[in-house]
């Protein structure tokens, strides 16, 4: 059985580094397993006092470290800030979050790059914060709801898209005990996850735990779906390809039944199940989609890209998407042909978890990949841990 490393959740690594650093102790140092998005929220933790007095702080393209930068900031008494990010960071979902810090006082005005920010004391209180956009601004109030005055008690009479992050947020700030390293991520291994099903081989994670903080881990239940299944290991879990998957099959496979799932609470993977399903040669609807294009790209947009290269029949909305795989589409029988195989073009713009899809694909067909380095932001050592699955994929 392959054994596969996977980069820490930095999801739960960046809560608790905001948490140590609200709390004056060190923050970890960096190794081999840290993401793009875990240096940049420990860059602007840690940004240095200039000679005028203010910080430079600069959160690259990482929303959490813009976010939760943001909330660490404007929460420090007498702190002066200048918060910086890049042109698509800039242009994404934000002002609920300085909206709800003005009104504990905060004074937060924009800059050329990003934002000015002086700090103060919160008084606390119930605060407001629409999250229908980004869960994110919840979870920043939420970690340092510990410097208010008073009790700081978030609503969100609106909604909130992504509930489970906040949930971990919630447990991970009511605990004392900030474990360093963090669990391994449950968002970067569901790909490998897709894989076993696609590839009908078994490889065993690491890090992992069946009872996790990351509501990603829900993400198991898919399995029957998608043709996996999940067990715990000591130390990790063993995943495999669930009985009867037919890869090598050279007859057609019988038609799958739709498949219906909401992502409202686990958009991160909405890309790659699709992806994943599709490639299965299974159509299907897909809702809770609302804030994917406002995202590192406009990821529901690429995601359609995707299926209609791969010959689906796809259309969108707002917040949802229904696609109609072709018959045997991606199947080994396909690949057999000369004739169907050519090798795709595609542009992950920029995006680590498009760059994820394109990966499926590539277990499927072939696929020359533009931007491919994007997935250090999440996974450095993606294409390295992936080629255990063989792919067919160069990297531009």
């Amino acid at each position: 059985m392959l054994r596969l490393e996977l980069p820490y959740s930095k999801s739960i690594a960046n809560r608790v580094m905001v948490l140590r650093s609200l709390r004056g102790k060190a923050l970890p140092e960096p190794d081999a397993h840290w993401s793009d998005d875990m240096h940049a929220m420990r860059r602007v933790l840690d940004a240095p006092l200039g000679k005028d007095g203010w910080r430079l702080a600069h959160a690259g393209p990482s929303g959490m470290a813009y976010r939760f930068g943001m909330a660490f900031w404007a929460s420090q008494p007498g702190s002066k800030v200048v918060l910086c990010a890049d042109n698509r960071l800039r242009a994404r979902p934000i002002q609920a979050l300085v909206d709800a810090l003005r009104s504990q006082g905060a004074i937060i005005e924009p800059a050329e790059l990003g934002w000015c920010i002086q700090g103060l004391r919160l008084p606390g209180g119930i605060l407001e914060v629409d999250s229908r956009l980004s869960s994110q601004f919840a979870s920043a109030l939420t970690l340092v709801a510990e410097t208010a005055d008073n009790p700081l008690k978030i609503q969100w009479s609106s909604g909130m898209v992504s509930a489970p992050y906040w949930a971990m947020t919630q447990r991970l700030a009511q605990g004392q005990n900030l474990d360093w390293p963090p669990e391994r991520d449950w968002s970067a291994a569901f790909v490998f996850l897709a894989a076993v099903g696609l590839r009908g081989m078994g490889i065993d994670l690491m890090g992992l735990s069946l009872d996790s903080l990351q509501g990603d881990a829900a993400s198991m239940e898919w399995g029957p779906d998608l043709k996996f299944c999940v067990s715990g290991i000591d130390g990790g879990i063993r995943v495999e390809s669930t009985p009867g998957v037919a890869v090598l099959a050279s007859e057609p496979l019988p038609a799958l039944p739709e498949w219906v799932v909401d992502f409202k609470g686990l958009p991160d993977l909405a890309m790659p199940a699709i992806v994943a399903a599709a490639l299965q040669g299974r159509s299907g609807m897909a809702s809770g989609l609302l804030t994917l294009n406002l995202k590192e790209s406009p990821r529901l947009d690429a995601t359609v890209h995707m299926l209609r290269a791969l010959g689906c029949i796809a259309e969108q909305g707002p917040d949802w998407l229904r696609w109609t795989a072709p018959d045997g589409a991606g199947s080994q029988a396909d690949l057999a042909n000369e004739s169907v195989v050519q090798r795709l073009e595609l542009d992950c713009l920029d995006d680590h978890r498009m760059a994820f899809c394109a990966g499926l694909i590539a277990l499927r067909r072939p696929v020359r990949l533009r931007h491919s380095a994007a997935v250090s932001k999440s996974f450095p050592d993606f294409w390295k841990e992936f080629s255990v699955f063989g792919p067919d994929i160069e990297l531009v």
